[in-house]
């Protein structure tokens, strides 16, 4: 069921819409009618609606839309409009989410435009509340979490990250990936991340990071590509702190610069586009 907001100031004016929403289906649509102002306002105020639709014909459509916004409403806000392109531009650039061309609406068309607009607002919804969940895990997790671009510019880390480190976010924009990484690490952590870019595949190794101080220490480093309309535009990676040397299998000395364990599954663009 979707709930309309239906903000009615056309005042039978000549070129309403008005007849037209009674022919929605029933069972898929319940209209919410705004007509008096203070309807209008409780309506903006309470929020719940999943689209709201302003019908004006005296010209204060515009005005009615920046007074829902002052009121914090976040709903969608479809504008009936004429056909006329100024006003409709005026109507986008005033934050409408769409607009509704009154001498060519039907119900059907109608129908298409809401649900329309009302699945972009709640794919949006859905997308803000897993990056909100993402960023939690990234700003309370106790590993080290970055990411850094396909020219090995560093682009973002976690607080533990910095800590371990030692830089401020600042001196981390601009840093390359070579700046926290033991020099005799860095030719093989390049060279694993060209071999997971090419292959696209998860790779899990242990390496020596380095901090600002000068004292390096052993991780278990995990990156994978992340990717934007199937092409690879940066690497994440996260490194859990080796608290214990690892033994060999040939000797029981510690290679202390760079293991690396070949990954047992493969990746493809679909499953991490971001």
């Amino acid at each position: 069921m979707i709930t309309i907001l239906l903000v009615d100031h056309s005042h039978d004016c000549e070129g309403t819409v008005r007849s037209l929403w009674a022919d929605l289906p029933a069972d898929q649509f319940e209209v919410e009618w705004g007509i008096g102002y203070r309807a209008i306002l409780e309506g903006f105020r309470r929020n719940t609606a999943d689209v709201c639709v302003i019908d004006s014909c005296t010209g204060n459509g515009l005005r009615l839309l920046a007074q829902a916004r002052s009121t914090g409403s976040t709903m969608p806000i479809l504008i009936v409009t004429t056909d006329d392109a100024n006003e409709v531009i005026e109507a986008m650039r005033s934050g409408a989410t769409g607009c509704l061309v009154r001498n060519q609406l039907t119900p059907a068309s109608i129908e298409r435009s809401i649900c329309c607009v009302v699945e972009q607002a709640r794919s949006a919804a859905l997308q803000a509340k897993r990056a909100r969940r993402y960023l939690a895990l990234f700003d309370n997790a106790d590993e080290i979490i970055y990411t850094h671009d396909l020219n090995n510019n560093l682009t973002s880390m976690n607080q533990a990250g910095l800590n371990l480190l030692g830089y401020s976010l600042t001196e981390l924009s601009r840093l390359k990936v070579s700046s926290i990484v033991d020099a005799a690490s860095q030719a093989l952590v390049s060279g694993t991340i060209n071999l997971l870019l090419d292959a696209q595949t998860r790779t899990t190794n242990d390496v020596r990071l380095a901090a600002k101080s000068g004292k390096s220490f052993a991780v278990e480093m995990n990156a994978h590509p992340i990717y934007q309309q199937g092409k690879p535009v940066e690497v994440q990676v996260l490194a859990r702190l080796i608290s214990q040397p690892r033994m060999s299998n040939a000797t029981t000395s510690y290679d202390p610069i760079y293991r690396s364990r070949p990954t047992s599954y493969r990746l493809q663009p679909a499953a991490l586009a971001s």
